[in-house]
Parts: C-alpha cells; sequence; structure tokens
C-alpha cells in the first residue's frame, strides 16, 4: 500500500528513473501536427522549441492510472540525439544506485544481490491478504510467514533466498509465458500485473501509429518478435529518503523499425512497492526543415498506474499529479542540458 508520508518524493524520484526513447522519422509538420493534436496551440509548441519545457497531465479512465505528456527543443540532431540516448548507462542504470542486466538463460548469479532492505524484511513475518506492505500474490506471504525461522539468526538470509528463487521464477516464467507469468498482487484486493500493463499500452495509442509491430510484441512477447529486436532485462533497487526501498524489475524492448526508426519501450514486471504498472515511451522528432536534422523535439509520454490514490483530506492523488508535472519537467531539462554536452564531445 501507499505510505502517505513520503509518496510524493518516491514519485518524484522514479518518473526520472528510466528515459524510453523512440526516434521517429516523421516530417517537421506531421510533428506539429501530433502536437496540436495534444492540444498545444503554435505558441506553446514555438516556446517548447526555445527550449523551455511544457508539461501537462493527460486525463486517465482509472483513478489509479497518472499519465504525462511533455515536450522541449533540444538543438542537435537526432542521430546525436539517439547516441547520447542509448548508452547501456543511461539506458538502464541512470539513476539507480543498483542494477543488473539479467542474462538469457538466467542463473543463480543474476539475482544473488537481490535482498530485502533491513529495516522492512521483517513485516514479511505477518503479511496476510490486504494487509501486507509489499506487492506480492497470497502464496509468497504464506511462503514468508511459514517458510522462514523468524526466530533465527539468518532469518534474513533466509528471506533473501526466496526471494531470489521467486524472482528467478518470474524472470524465466516471463520468458517462457510473458505477461500471462506476472504475479497478482493480493495486498491490494487481487490486482493481475499483466492487467495492470495491458491496460497501459492499450491506451497507447502512438504505438498503434508509430509501430504496430512493437505493440503486437509487447501485448503477446515472447511471440511475434519483430526480426532486430533486442530485449534486455534487468533488475534495479531505489531507496530515496523517507520512503520504502523498491525492486522492480524491467523488460526493455530495442526496435529498429523498416523506415530506419529505432524505438525503445520499457515495461514494468513487477515492483515491490507503490506500482501496479508502468509503462514509458520517449519520442525524438524532427523540428527543423528537414527529418532526422537538428534541432528536434524531446517528447515524452509516461503511464503509472498506482495500487491506490486516496483524495480528500488525504489528496495523495493531487500531490501524484503535481509530482509527476514537476519530475517531467526537470527530466526533460536534464535531457536537453546532457544531449547538448554530448553532441559537442
Amino acid at each position: 500500500m501507499i505510505n502517505d508520508s513520503s509518496l510524493h518524493l518516491r514519485y518524484v524520484v522514479l518518473t526520472c528513473l528510466f528515459p524510453i526513447t523512440s526516434a521517429m522519422a516523421q516530417s517537421p509538420a506531421a510533428v506539429i501536427q501530433y502536437l496540436h493534436k495534444m492540444g498545444l496551440d503554435d505558441s506553446q509548441i514555438a516556446s517548447a522549441a526555445a527550449g523551455k519545457p511544457l508539461v501537462k497531465l493527460i486525463p486517465a479512465k482509472n483513478d489509479r492510472d497518472v499519465v504525462a505528456f511533455g515536450v522541449i527543443g533540444v538543438p542537435v540532431s537526432a542521430a546525436d540525439y539517439m547516441k547520447h540516448a542509448l548508452d547501456p548507462g543511461r539506458l538502464i542504470g541512470e539513476g539507480s544506485p543498483r542494477f543488473h542486466i539479467i542474462a538469457d538463460p538466467a542463473t543463480q548469479a543474476d539475482v544473488r544481490a537481490v535482498a530485502f532492505d533491513s529495516s522492512e524484511y521483517r513485516d514479511l513475518k505477518t503479511c496476510q491478504p490486504g494487509n501486507c506492505n509489499f506487492k506480492l500474490p497470497a502464496s509468497a506471504m504464506k511462503s514468508f510467514r511459514e517458510g522462514v525461522n523468524w526466530d533465527a539468526p539468518d532469518a534474513k538470509a533466509q528471506a533473501d533466498a526466496k526471494l531470489q528463487a521467486g524472482m528467478l521464477r518470474l524472470i524465466g516464467g516471463y520468458r517462457s509465458r510473458g505477461n500471462a507469468a506476472l504475479l497478482t498482487y493480493d495486498d491490494n484486493g487481487g490486482v493481475r500485473a499483466s492487467d495492470s500493463f495491458s491496460a497501459l499500452l492499450a491506451q497507447s495509442s502512438e504505438l498503434y501509429e508509430y509501430a504496430p509491430p512493437l505493440q503486437q510484441y509487447l501485448a503477446s512477447y515472447p511471440a511475434n518478435r519483430p526480426a532486430g529486436t533486442r530485449d534486455i532485462l534487468y533488475w534495479s533497487t531505489d531507496h530515496p529518503p523517507h520512503t520504502r526501498p523498491t525492486l522492480t524489475l524491467d523488460h526493455v524492448v530495442v526496435y529498429p523499425s523498416p523506415s530506419g526508426t529505432t524505438l525503445i519501450a520499457r515495461e514494468q514486471l513487477y515492483a515491490s512497492h507503490y506500482f501496479d504498472g508502468a509503462f514509458e515511451l520517449l519520442a525524438v522528432a524532427s523540428a527543423g526543415s528537414e527529418a532526422g536534422a537538428a534541432p528536434i523535439y524531446v517528447v515524452t509520454v509516461r503511464r503509472f498506474r498506482f495500487d491506490n490514490l486516496p483524495g480528500g483530506l488525504m489528496n495523495v492523488r493531487g500531490r501524484v499529479r503535481d509530482g509527476l508535472v514537476d519530475a517531467t519537467r526537470s527530466s526533460l531539462q536534464h535531457e536537453r542540458s546532457a544531449a547538448m554536452s554530448a553532441a559537442k564531445r
């Protein structure tokens, strides 16, 4: 469940961690048309092109969904930006103090460093469906409650071993059966992670228009794999101040389209706290007179489904939305500065 006192900071941090990129070889006129479709007028587009980030929330049908759209102009070419954006350290590890890219097939070595934080692992001792501080299925809650000798000196090591084994099962199941292998979160009413992702993917209409093979692959993985596609699975952990340490497992897809365009998408497969699902895209589109030439627009769409966003007096929902706007604006400003610096090297 969401920790009300810490959610705002956690949300701001996590929304900056994964710049997911697609480079679209679209004409400048098509890009302007798209920005108009997103509700931007000519003055706003001109301001963004000049380097002032424009960020807005997109209405979501589900109260637990928060979606942000943002755009900023960057005075570099699309090719230069993609070299910067596709650097492995940025694509996978930027912002995460600990992460690991998982081999195929996965081995124990890939999850050896996965562990519970010492500040919270004993919460597993009393985990029950509907009353658990971790996002877990009921069967895993029972396994931790009854399968760990909580009085033993090595209780944490026992819990960590169960977590590592569970991660290996999830990774193997996902690679063989795709989204059908994702977990059901019984901490909050039996939410299927696969349903959360399917809902977020269905909302991402830009994939249908610009990359239908990628959309189909994400929906049916591991079937329908487009030629030349590269898949990366990785786990990462983060522990900002005043928040619960959060472990996530993610799938990054790098898709070179027949047009020469490269698209990358990130699907969240698991999160130990806060998130029922996440799906992120970022697009690079020409703003100049020729496709691919400088300057470019960096356009981002970020979709998150939270496990609980109460309103009313707590107003967690309002703070989450404000946090996402601020984080997206800051991220776009950082992307502009970093891309300009990289282009000068």
